[in-house]
């Protein structure tokens, strides 16, 4: 399943055209091409909070859910 759903991304065609093999007169244009846009960099917007005690203060006057991140390891899997 897991496999399945690797090809599935990776024949899904892109919406951005990259262009020829990165060389030193192309690296503007890969640049751009790899450059988040605003849809994929909104989440740059949302106010993230890293310490939890004030997060659950917060959430609580809000009235709003907490998403909590925890993980063990590398960030990168290069553990």
């Amino acid at each position: 399943m897991l496999a399945t759903f690797f090809m599935v991304i990776c024949i899904v065609p892109q919406d951005v055209a990259m262009p020829a093999a990165p060389t030193a007169g192309t690296l503007g244009a890969w640049s751009t091409a790899i450059e988040p846009d605003e849809v994929e960099a909104a989440f740059r917007a949302i106010p993230w909070r890293n310490e939890l005690a004030p997060a659950i203060e917060e959430a609580k006057a809000l009235g709003r859910p907490i998403l909590l991140w925890t993980m063990n390891g590398h960030p990168l899997g290069c553990t």
